[in-house]
């Protein structure tokens, strides 16, 4: 067994994954791999060996809870020293409210009713539209990095639906801008493209963004959109020192924008890319991995992860006409195990 605390506990795959001096690195974690522990891990292990400087660190997290997780098991390994790790949209806030004071500027204010913006723009344009459901195709469009000349085009070829007509798509998005600039708001996805755009014309203060961020660490990259992926490489600014941690077997965003290629294509994105894999499953039954390898390969893709848990009982495979029907079995079925518990 290893002898270094940060590698207690590990196995083989887990400790090749946590200690590689391979950069860029793509890890491919199998459902119940451990990937938070690797993670985290990987980035205590660097800190503690002096191949990463702590206050240097940027890890890019999902969610803010993934965030504040990383940073209570850092701290359970003894790295005291501040690491930074947010959502996209929370590292992109606060780096644009430090230009902004630097300057002497106003930050920026985030729109807290975008429903409301959208509706006041459905009336003026006189379009009968659900407002979310119009957020939700310009979210896409801006997740997407698609332009709106080009937004019919893409909904063809991508076949997704949409609330908005698509030749109004152009007309909406342009008066939605003008609101915003009006009321002096900006939205989440505002934050990324200014971020972005900040980064290549502000060449002092992008240099000191570089200067700050050196060692990057990316969780669920199954699940970013082509414009998180574009503020994490002008974040980067071509260095290596990258590591992408995902599943593309996992991607669930696909409806909002996501591109589960950046990990699947990963050698083809990032040449010289070392590639660990993490196969083991310690969540799951066999039974339960069986299944879901065969739900995959019905997808025409391949799971090669293996359960290390004990042998459970048969996975119930039921068929149901919509959502409604499905949460119903469901709830049935869970009411019938407390009866018989």
């Amino acid at each position: 067994m290893p002898s270094d605390p940060m590698l207690h506990g590990l196995d083989a795959e887990q400790r090749a994954a946590v200690t590689t001096l391979a950069s860029p690195l793509a890890i491919v974690a199998a459902a119940g791999s451990g990937k938070t522990t690797v993670l985290t891990r990987r980035i205590a292990y660097r800190s503690a060996h002096g191949t990463a400087t702590p206050q240097h660190v940027l890890a890019l997290t999902f969610t803010r809870e993934a965030a504040a997780e990383l940073k209570r098991r850092l701290r359970r390994l003894d790295i005291r020293e501040p690491i930074e790790a947010g959502t996209f949209h929370g590292v992109a806030l606060r780096l644009l409210r430090d230009r902004a004071l630097a300057a002497n500027h106003a930050p920026p204010h985030v729109a807290n009713d975008r429903l409301r913006l959208a509706r006041e723009v459905a009336s003026e344009l006189k379009l009968q539209v659900e407002p979310y459901g119009a957020l939700a195709d310009l979210d896409w469009a801006k997740a997407r990095m698609v332009t709106p000349d080009r937004y019919e085009g893409a909904i063809r070829i991508t076949r997704r639906r949409t609330s908005l007509p698509p030749a109004r798509f152009a007309d909406f998005a342009a008066a939605y801008e003008r609101l915003k600039r009006r009321r002096g708001v900006v939205d989440f996805d505002d934050l990324l493209t200014h971020t972005i755009e900040a980064l290549r014309t502000d060449r002092p203060w992008a240099e000191g963004v570089h200067w700050r961020y050196r060692h990057f660490f990316v969780d669920e990259v199954q699940d970013l959109n082509p414009l998180q992926h574009a503020m994490l490489e002008a974040l980067r600014a071509g260095r290596p020192d990258l590591c992408l941690v995902g599943d593309p077997r996992q991607a669930i965003y696909g409806w909002n924008g996501a591109d589960p290629t950046t990990l699947a294509e990963v050698e083809v994105r990032y040449p010289g890319v070392t590639v660990v894999a993490l196969t083991s499953n310690y969540r799951c039954s066999p039974q339960v991995v069986r299944a879901g390898a065969a739900a995959l390969a019905a997808s025409g893709q391949h799971d090669d992860s293996e359960s290390r848990q004990p042998g459970a009982a048969t996975v119930l495979v039921q068929q149901h006409v919509d959502e409604a029907a499905e949460a119903q079995a469901v709830a049935r079925h869970l009411r019938g195990l407390l009866h018989h518990h």
